[in-house]
């Protein structure tokens, strides 16, 4: 008898992801935890994600937000945590990329925050969790 396990597939891009807060108080965060904000303060993610594979077709910039299932959209003052600006992704190393996206919490609740990168080699899946409060 043969026994065959199917692994899911992995990702292609590995993530990290970091916080900083206006004070410059800055920390790493994962998306298994539940990442406390306080409303009306300006926040900076920074996602760094590195290619485990070369020659990837899709650039940073293909790189979606997703804020509770619809874009990230900037200056959307409806939206519970408001994008400042578009994220910004500088040059990086040719397998290292990080981008920056400046963003205010302006309701209280828990939000959820998905980063989508979707190509022909995986891609990557992950998301972050918000608790805002005053």
């Amino acid at each position: 008898m043969v026994l065959m396990l199917a692994a899911a597939p992995a990702a292609a891009c590995e993530f990290t992801y970091r916080i900083t807060n206006s004070l410059g108080s800055s920390r790493e965060v994962s998306p298994d935890e539940l990442i406390p904000l306080t409303a009306g303060e300006i926040y900076e993610l920074e996602l760094s994600y590195w290619e485990d594979h070369r020659s990837c077709p899709l650039g940073p910039e293909g790189t979606v937000l997703l804020l509770e299932g619809g874009r990230w959209i900037t200056q959307r003052q409806t939206q519970p945590l408001v994008l400042q600006a578009p994220v910004s992704w500088p040059e990086s190393s040719s397998r290292t990329k990080t981008g920056y996206a400046s963003f205010i919490p302006q309701q209280q609740g828990t939000w959820t925050v998905e980063i989508l990168r979707i190509c022909s080699r995986e891609g990557y899946s992950g998301s972050l969790h918000f608790h805002v409060t005053n």
